[in-house]
């Protein structure tokens, strides 16, 4: 739509809020957070909570990139709503140190200044540390019905594209399950459930006939990695893109009346998230881990429908 900002799409209420960036930004959108802890010390959150400026920093020049597209997040966003219990260890974690991009709204029930399309985390004493962030362009239009002062005010959390919406509550990790209402999220809740669906998907195996999603390396464009060397950082470090598996996208033009007929007994079916205990024969104990998502397909199957009602919903695009 002609005219409309970098972090808006076409849609309703907070669907018009993304992340603004593409894989290939994500390594100069992390520079931009390094920056903005250098020139913020002592300043807006970091003089609320002194040291914060430092901690986003530290964390950021050690964090793996990841970029998640529009069909993975969608994908993420309802499995986490099924997620029946909370439970994470570190074996599910991609990283100890990451910054990772959505490309839509983590959450459909947060106000457009307010949706998460990016987090960076850490791992510390038994916990995840988040730090969540959103679409500076979103929040500056929240900002400029305020006033001056309060579009001022803004540039103290805008990295680029990104506002840094401060530390969320931690998460437990290598702990018993739990009910996530013991979790005390608030209004946090279906982003951290986004969040673990996340990276639960991007645990699974990478099995050509199993999995949902598929990965690949993008390194930043030529102008970036200049402007990252100028500043100091790595130029070198790739993103890893994950998207839905290309296989799994609804081709309309190639679903006829006859090849439905042909295949209508013969399906493929995803295995939802759920917790098993595991046996480790090198250590002799037992393990609570997260088995799925997954795509079962028998044998002759490959391109057979998938069938499950929700799966609908997620897949259309």
């Amino acid at each position: 739509m002609a005219g409309r900002p970098s972090g808006t799409s076409d849609g309703g209420a907070c669907a018009l809020v993304t992340s603004g960036l593409t894989a290939r930004e994500v390594p100069e959108a992390r520079q931009d957070i390094i920056d903005w802890a250098s020139r913020t010390r002592g300043q807006g959150a970091d003089r609320m909570r002194p040291g914060f400026a430092n901690m986003v920093a530290t964390n950021a020049v050690h964090a793996d990139l990841y970029y998640v597209n529009r069909d993975m997040t969608a994908l993420a966003r309802t499995i986490g709503a099924g997620l029946d219990v909370y439970g994470l260890s570190r074996d599910d974690l991609p990283s100890e140190h990451g910054f990772l991009v959505w490309d839509a709204p983590a959450a459909s029930n947060e106000l457009p200044q307010t949706v998460s399309v990016a987090v960076l985390w850490f791992t510390y004493r038994g916990q995840v540390a988040l730090t969540l962030m959103g679409s500076a362009d979103a929040y500056r239009t929240w900002a400029a019905g305020f006033g001056p002062q309060a579009v001022r005010d803004a540039r103290l959390i805008t990295a680029g594209k990104l506002t840094l919406r401060g530390q969320a509550t931690n998460l437990p990790v290598d702990q018993s399950d739990r009910p996530w209402g013991t979790l005390d999220l608030g209004d946090f809740e279906k982003t951290a459930r986004t969040l673990l669906a996340t990276w639960i998907l991007m645990r699974q195996p990478a099995e050509e006939r199993r999995a949902l999603h598929q990965v690949e390396e993008v390194l930043p464009a030529k102008a970036s990695a200049k402007r990252i060397a100028r500043a100091g950082g790595d130029p070198t470090s790739p993103v890893r893109l994950i998207t839905l598996r290309q296989s799994l996208r609804r081709d309309d033009a190639a679903t006829t009346a006859e090849s439905h007929a042909e295949r209508v007994y013969r399906h493929r079916w995803i295995v939802r998230p759920h917790r098993v205990r595991q046996h480790y024969p090198s250590t002799g104990e037992h393990r609570t881990i997260w088995r799925g998502p997954y795509l079962v397909v028998p044998k002759g199957c490959e391109d057979a429908p998938i069938i499950g009602g929700e799966r609908v919903n997620v897949l259309r695009r």
